[in-house]
């Protein structure tokens, strides 16, 4: 099993802070102590800086179900564009709806849980 994947987000500074931060919460249910945000430095006159990234270190359970369930609700509501790393192996997923998750669900679980 791989050492690192990483869930980058695309969208404006606010949309990759939210969505990484919804699915390392998420993530963190099942692999406690495994995930970290990657974070990005305070733009000029703001104090703190924004997530853009979710980091898991070495998972000991399955990934590619509980990411699947956040895709999915996630989904339902609005589009999610974000790009999973793994062993130099890159997935781009682009969703408008849960439907579009579905037809992604085998190449996720080969990415995350085979890799």
């Amino acid at each position: 099993m791989s050492d690192k994947t990483l869930f980058e987000f695309d969208g404006d500074a606010a949309d990759r802070d939210r969505d990484a931060r919804d699915l390392a919460a998420w993530l963190e249910e099942d692999l406690r102590g495994s995930v970290d945000l990657r974070m990005n430095g305070p733009a000029e006159g703001e104090l703190g800086g924004a997530a853009d990234a979710v980091v898991v270190a070495a998972a000991t359970v399955p990934l590619a179900r509980p990411f699947f369930t956040w895709l999915t609700e996630r989904a339902k509501a609005r589009r999610i564009s974000l790009r999973i790393t793994r062993d130099g192996e890159r997935l781009e997923i682009d969703v408008e709806a849960p439907a579009d998750a579905e037809s992604l669900l085998e190449r996720i679980t080969r990415l995350l849980d085979e890799g």
